[in-house]
């Protein structure tokens, strides 16, 4: 096995193809700007950086590219006799960046295992705080454990942890008190003095204590508590807590804070902890603890020099804009100097005359931050993502490029999505505000569906996306970051929920096999195969249509609503394409991806009647590949057009079997269920399922996302095998055998890694014989005429041999190889001798699929001596009366005649 480094050099690499010149990586392929300006060390590389400071500045640390290398410690570094905190000792140097030198005898590794699910078991680095007290780092993929990263031992309120003695700490100038022990020793490493009060919310009385009472030993002052806290809500909100009761207890008390979202640790191994570098976050902090206003934009000139005269800033939610006019500084720093030149130094002039000349007037009574830029590349839509908050209230949304334009649609705008909040600053400071706010904005990248991106290999829902198996929660500021990758949806249905917190057990299993047996497996099995129909159609091309029918009362509506509630989403069944408008039926095919869509009562769809259908099974036929079924012109000046890819799976679920072409029929797998073995006894274990809350339910969909590697690898391995054996069994129709063995592999697939032993052999193999029925019988319909086509050809035969030669419905002579008949006439005749027929605009699609009559032609004009059929006296049974009419033109549909093997003749 591999060193670690020895790993990390692999993948840097494989992802940057670096070419090593002496002790560097150089002209790396760069992942942001796609130049080779990419470097870093060669021999330990920390940092990898872009060359092009100004047009790219990319650098990423190599803990973040590598962030699966630095999972899993015992499996690369295993305890042994020897050194029995190996992977603890490989956590603390190579995950944290620490000199283990300087942590002798200060840590062990322990084990860990979960109350709730004894077989997750990590190894921890664990540290001392009191006697029977400790603190635990789990360090062997923590996400198993959901949001726990650390485990207490015993009780800690009050308590801290410093690898400093207690006359180190009394003896120092300042101490800087973080919430983890990580970030207390990175800055110790850092040659300050620390202590990590564990929390937040820990107020560490008892050190605290201790060193007030050993400095009074020492008759020394109090050193100086610097709260260096993280910079999150929760940190903020106890920085100012913390400093005042400190400053309230006699202590010196002041704060830090690091940028953005790194802590101290991430600081020190981005080499960020200098001398130069603790200034500016002592900055951050007093800016956090300062009073009013005033003070705050005092602390922020004093700080950059004079080289600001006019700036916006945040305080207390509130956004204010600093000037100072130098007129009248110069003016009062002659004043101040003249009236009071023995009492005050040349610095405290300053700051009195500043004082007298600045003003902090409020532009906004709310902070605005913009977060990053996203942006719809199909429709050229950009958004910028705004976090604003005021002392009453907070929101995030988006701002147009045109909004932030000028003061009239930015202040209106402001109105519009915090009640209360509004911009009183004018256009010159809106242009400075929004210029220095979003220069190098990060951007997020977007996704305009739910579900999985083939793009970027992950499941994007509402509040979770599951990447590789593992599942991530949305971050404070909306949008997911996946590897390497920050990306959201901009779509806002359908809601899928995911249980992220529990375990996946089966217990339902034995209740849903007892509704449907056989068919409720395969119907799972496809169910669950939607889930990765992109993967599925990346190795086949395909994914098949499924057919749900049954009569009224049957159950369908009750089993698909569980399906759903299985895959996060309640109280739904589908949606009725003849209720809904043309744009609305795309919409719902588009929104989603790798789920099914549900089609309900498409049915009447099919029925005759006079109201043009709004939607044609036809129409899928596309679908089946995941190929576009819709495409819509942009909105812009050329000839763009939008052609989402379809990227889901389609149910049918009617009363009655759908009428549609072979190409559609072969692409689709057909159950249907009735009434037959209903009894209250599977009353009660519907209602059972029905009642299943959707937090214990969703479980399902959730553990098969996370094992979604395993799933597809058993897939990929099953459903060749089980091609050949269905083409070996005389279900020689490719694309029927094909549909039916992806679902018989999906049922292999989850009987393997999803229901385990819960399901039996017997009703895997009941299934599996079901599924291979279900193809005989579909190649058996489609080798037969559509129903409705038999129905049509069926009242022919009748009617055409109860009438003479003179009056045939047939045109040609009953000798011809060939027929030719006038629907229209045909009609006419059925309804005189009530036979009921399909809606004719219909018949003229379906009829172009006949098997018995093959069709040869449509509206051929033909030369006939036969009379009208409809004549009175023909239908009262006086067909073989003598012609007394001349030919006559019809417009006629030509089909082959199976009833003779002559050529064609007699026609005129």
């Amino acid at each position: 096995m591999y060193h670690l480094q020895q790993r990390i050099d692999d993948r840097l690499n494989q992802l940057f193809h670096f070419k090593k010149k002496g002790e560097w990586y150089r002209e790396g392929v760069c992942p942001k700007c796609k130049e080779k300006e990419l470097y870093t060390h060669a021999i330990t590389p920390r940092m990898v950086k872009c060359g092009r400071i100004n047009k790219c500045g990319y650098e990423e640390h190599v803990k973040e590219i590598c962030e699966e290398l630095f999972k899993d410690w015992s499996e690369y570094h295993p305890q042994t006799t020897a050194n029995p905190h190996a992977a603890a000792d490989a956590y603390l140097k190579e995950g944290r960046g620490f000199d283990l030198s300087k942590l002798k005898a200060l840590y062990t590794q322990e084990l860990y295992r979960s109350p709730k699910n004894r077989s997750l078991v990590t190894a921890t680095v664990r540290f001392k705080l009191a006697e029977s007290i400790y603190w635990e780092r789990l360090i062997d993929r923590p996400e198993r454990f959901d949001r726990m990263k650390a485990n207490f031992i015993g009780k800690w309120s009050g308590l801290a942890w410093t690898v400093h003695d207690l006359d180190t700490l009394c003896n120092a100038g300042s101490i800087w008190i973080t919430e983890g022990i990580f970030n207390s020793i990175a800055l110790s490493q850092s040659e300050v003095i620390s202590m990590s009060n564990m929390n937040s919310g820990n107020y560490p009385a008892v050190l605290l204590e201790q060193i007030k009472n050993r400095c009074h030993e020492l008759n020394k002052c109090r050193p100086r508590l610097v709260w260096a806290l993280d910079n999150d809500p929760a940190g903020k909100k106890y920085l100012a807590k913390h400093h005042k009761r400190a400053t309230d207890e006699g202590w010196i008390s002041t704060a830090a804070l690091p940028p953005g979202k790194l802590d101290w640790n991430d600081l020190f191994q981005h080499d960020k902890l200098t001398k130069k570098d603790q200034e500016k976050y002592l900055h951050y902090g007093k800016l956090e603890i300062a009073e009013t206003p005033e003070e705050t934009g005092l602390l922020i000139y004093n700080f950059y020099g004079s080289s600001l005269s006019q700036f916006f800033f945040n305080h207390r939610f509130r956004t204010y804009w600093w000037e100072l006019d130098y007129e009248k500084y110069n003016k009062a720093v002659q004043y101040v100097e003249e009236s009071q030149s023995s009492m005050l130094t040349e610095e405290e002039v300053r700051i009195q005359a500043l004082k007298t000349c600045s003003s902090a007037k409020e532009i906004c009574n709310a902070q605005l931050e913009p977060l990053y830029f996203q942006r719809n590349e199909i429709t050229d839509e950009s958004w910028y993502y705004f976090h604003i908050q005021s002392p009453w209230s907070a929101v995030k949304t988006t701002f147009t490029a045109e909004q932030l334009s000028s003061r009239s649609k930015f202040k209106p705008r402001v109105m519009a999505v915090l009640s209360g909040a509004i911009w009183t600053g004018n256009d010159s400071q809106l242009e400075t505000f929004i210029k220095r706010k979003t220069e190098r904005l990060r951007e997020v990248k977007t996704i305009d569906f739910i579900g999985y991106s083939k793009e970027y290999q992950a499941y994007i829902f509402d509040q979770y996306a599951v990447h590789k198996g593992q599942i991530i929660h949305k971050n404070e500021h909306d949008f997911f970051k996946a590897g390497n990758k920050e990306i959201k949806t901009l779509a806002a249905s359908p809601i899928i929920s995911l249980n992220a917190k529990q375990e996946f057990k089966p217990v339902w299993w034995k209740d849903f096999y007892s509704l449907q047996g056989e068919k409720g497996l395969i119907l799972l099995a496809w169910w669950t195969g939607t889930y990765f129909a992109e993967q599925i159609r990346a190795i086949n091309s395909s994914y098949p249509f499924f057919e749900f029918v049954g009569q009224a009362g049957s159950g369908k509506s009750t089993l698909i609503e569980f399906l759903w509630k299985l895959s996060g989403r309640e109280a739904y069944e589908g949606f009725d394409p003849n209720k809904s408008t043309n744009v609305a039926i795309y919409r719902n095919f588009a929104q989603t991806s790798n789920m099914p869509i549900v089609l309900i009562e498409g049915d009447r769809n099919d029925q005759a009647g006079s109201q043009k259908a709004k939607f044609s099974w036809d129409e899928l036929k596309d679908a089946y590949n995941g190929r576009a079924i819709r495409s819509k012109g942009l909105k812009t000046a050329g000839n763009e057009t939008y052609e989402p890819p379809f990227r889901a799976a389609v149910m049918i679920s009617q009363n009655t079997p759908i009428q549609a072409s072979e190409a559609v029929l072969s692409r689709t797998l057909h159950i249907s269920v009735d009434t037959k073995n209903h009894s209250l006894e599977k009353k009660h274990v519907a209602t059972r399922l029905t009642q299943m809350s959707l937090e214990d339910a969703c479980k399902y969909m959730t553990f098969c996302l996370k094992n979604e590697e395993s799933i597809l690898r058993t897939y990929t391995e099953k459903h060749k095998e089980i091609e050949i054996e269905l083409h070996q069994k005389g279900i020689t129709n490719t694309r029927i055998a094909l549909c039916h063995a992806q679902v018989s592999a999906m049922i292999d697939a989850i009987a393997e890694h999803v229901f385990k032993d819960a399901i039996d052999l017997s009703d895997i193999c009941d299934a599996k014989r079901y599924l291979e029925g279900m193809a005989m019988r579909r190649i058996e319909e489609i080798a037969a005429d559509h129903p409705f086509v038999q129905q049509f050809w069926d009242a022919f035969e009748y009617l055409n041999s109860i009438r003479g030669t003179s009056f045939q419905l047939n045109h040609y002579a009953t000798t011809d190889s060939q027929i030719a008949i006038n629907l229209n006439e045909v009609y006419k005749v059925a309804a005189r001798n009530y036979q009921a027929l399909p809606e004719i605009n219909e018949m003229r699609n379906l009829l172009k699929t006949s098997k018995r009559y093959k069709f040869i032609e449509a509206n051929k004009t033909v030369r006939s001596s036969h009379q009208p059929a409809d004549e009175n006296n023909v239908i009262q049974g006086y067909g073989n009366q003598p012609s007394i009419k001349e030919d006559r033109i019809v417009k006629c549909w030509i089909f082959s005649n199976p009833y003779q093997t002559k050529a064609a003749g007699g026609k005129k």
